[in-house]
């Protein structure tokens, strides 16, 4: 069982939730991650060249569970087939929350992941598909943003980063041929302001939050109180 599974579309994706995944571990709680594409399109780098940073920034997130997936980058389709290539590794993980992206984010494959996942989830929970007559079905399904230009809405969760900013820039620097930390930056102190925090991630759901007892509510930050 993996605690916190994350599904993305493309090596850095993840990085939206890097600080998450590394508290999670920090906590002692198991993450994974499952990328659909090896971000052969983007011109920055080779696919070799992604598929090697994605590793790296795998180690550096001290993952348990860490699957590439071959799906065509910029060409992520909404189909059966892909539903059915999810479906084993959904079961495979029985992920307590699932992280994918927001089905409101600019890049087209990022919009697809969410719909597949929204789709995979619900039928990899049916006991057709089930090994041993089991059924599985995730806590929660979280969703972050990648990009404001087509989401404009304000996360519903920011989660404190502070405290792992020192890993979280090593996974961030996983990504040379990115270019990315100017961008991570600007976003995790956006949403640190919203908290009252120095860095932070932010978040969304789509359905209640499921919570099994009241001190789940208290707010354990200062800057709460």
């Amino acid at each position: 069982m993996v605690d916190f599974l994350v599904i993305t579309a493309h090596p850095d994706d993840e990085t939206a939730v890097a600080g998450l995944l590394l508290k999670a571990k920090n906590e002692g709680y198991t993450t994974g991650l499952v990328c659909l594409t090896k971000g052969e399109s983007g011109g920055f780098a080779t696919k070799e060249e992604r598929v090697k940073e994605f590793n790296d920034a795998g180690k550096a997130l001290g993952l348990d569970y860490m699957r590439i997936l071959d799906f065509p980058d910029a060409g992520i389709e909404v189909k059966e087939e892909s539903i059915q290539v999810l479906i084993p590794i959904f079961r495979e993980c029985e992920a307590r929350t699932i992280l994918t992206i927001h089905p409101d984010d600019y890049h087209p494959d990022h919009r697809a992941v969410s719909a597949l996942v929204d789709r995979a989830v619900f039928v990899s929970g049916l006991k057709k598909y089930s090994t041993d007559g089991r059924t599985w079905h995730p806590s929660q399904v979280l969703f972050f943003s990648l990009d404001p230009k087509r989401n404009a809405k304000r996360p519903d969760i920011v989660l404190d980063i502070s405290d792992v900013e020192k890993q979280w820039r090593q996974v961030i620097a996983s990504y040379p041929s990115q270019a990315i930390e100017p961008m991570l930056e600007t976003w995790a102190r956006y949403h640190g302001m919203l908290g009252g925090f120095a860095l932070a991630e932010g978040l969304y759901h789509q359905q209640p939050l499921r919570l099994e007892d009241a001190g789940s509510l208290l707010n354990s930050s200062k800057s709460g109180r």
